[in-house]
């Protein structure tokens, strides 16, 4: 049996632990931020979406899971002093994967934050009036609230379009190892995108139930759990066809999923930490209970769990068993 230190250690391994935590957090906040946007369309007014306990975890989690995302990745580097010299680097060379995830992480966030400080706004208000009265006429944030709330609706289609190119982009930023067949599978961006979109979903459920009292009768819970099931389903889909294409495809990607799903650490991790936990379980979780457990928020809060689990072991499964076979 393949020892831990052996699973994680090896020659032909380029990225280790850090990068899949990177790819796993920047899927919550694609996902969490798509899921924001779907139940403020279903709200009837912009009061009940700053008030809503699953818009508020989503305002928490979109921008604070890609600052730790960088963060993980500054103190990854040899010199994380340097690591503004690699952000200017990679954003002058558009490119680069690295450089086109750049320019999307600036644009994503500014436009984020304004979306936030919109939905937000008296309370926001209220804060700086508060404590930094100054700053409403200093710095003209009013006028800046203003012009933001004219054009709410066609920044809120623009999030969206960046939160699904975040959600891709995680799966796409593997291809830079273009030497490791299962890193450069065409089905990868779209798998990595519904497994965003289901962990986006189960960390904002798990935040707005642990911290702002959301339950099974919160305005957007129905909407959340009718998203889930379909996009479990696709993840599912996905990885058959993943499997599958790589079976009937070149020699080296039958041997790379061969030893990648087959036999070893990361195989174990696979059968049980993806298909158990994060899909078959939570399935079957959902077909066998009762509608009143399935509202209980002991059942909510294991959903979003295995979810999580589930979600993460993928993204380790892919960056380490991808590794392991070179072409």
């Amino acid at each position: 049996m393949e020892s831990l230190q052996q699973a994680l250690h090896f020659d032909s391994l380029v990225w280790h632990w850090p990068i899949a935590i990177y790819l796993f957090v920047l899927g919550i906040s694609s996902g969490a931020m798509c899921l924001a946007l779907f139940i403020k369309w279903k709200l009837p007014s912009a009061e009940k979406a700053a008030k809503n306990p699953l818009i508020k975890a989503a305002a928490i989690l979109v921008p604070s899971m890609v600052i730790f995302g960088l963060v993980i990745l500054v103190f990854d580097l040899t010199k994380p002093l340097h690591f503004w010299k690699v952000i200017v680097y990679q954003f002058a060379n558009p490119t680069s994967v690295m450089g086109r995830g750049v320019t999307l992480f600036i644009v994503y966030q500014i436009t984020t934050f304004a979306w936030i400080a919109l939905v937000f706004r008296k309370e926001l208000e209220t804060l700086l009036a508060r404590f930094m009265p100054w700053a409403m006429k200093i710095l003209g944030i009013l006028w800046l609230w203003d012009l933001i709330a004219k054009v709410e609706r066609q920044l809120e289609f623009v999030i969206a379009i960046l939160a699904v190119l975040l959600g891709v982009y995680t799966g796409f930023l593997l291809s830079a190892l273009n030497s490791y067949p299962l890193l450069n599978q065409p089905v990868l961006p779209l798998l990595f995108l519904a497994s965003g979109l289901s962990s986006g979903i189960a960390a904002t459920i798990l935040l707005a139930t642990t911290f702002f009292s959301a339950n099974a009768k919160t305005s957007g819970m129905t909407l959340s759990h009718r998203l889930e099931q379909p996009i479990v389903w696709s993840e599912l889909a996905l990885l058959i066809i993943l499997i599958i294409g790589m079976n009937f495809g070149g020699e080296m990607d039958k041997v790379s999923i061969d030893a990648a799903i087959s036999g070893g650490f990361w195989a174990g991790v696979f059968w049980v930490g993806v298909m158990g936990i994060g899909i078959l379980l939570p399935l079957m979780m959902n077909q066998i209970t009762s509608i009143k457990v399935k509202h209980s928020n002991a059942f909510i809060l294991s959903s979003a769990v295995l979810t999580l689990v589930g979600v993460m072991s993928l993204r380790m499964f892919i960056l380490y068993a991808g590794q392991m076979t070179p072409a």
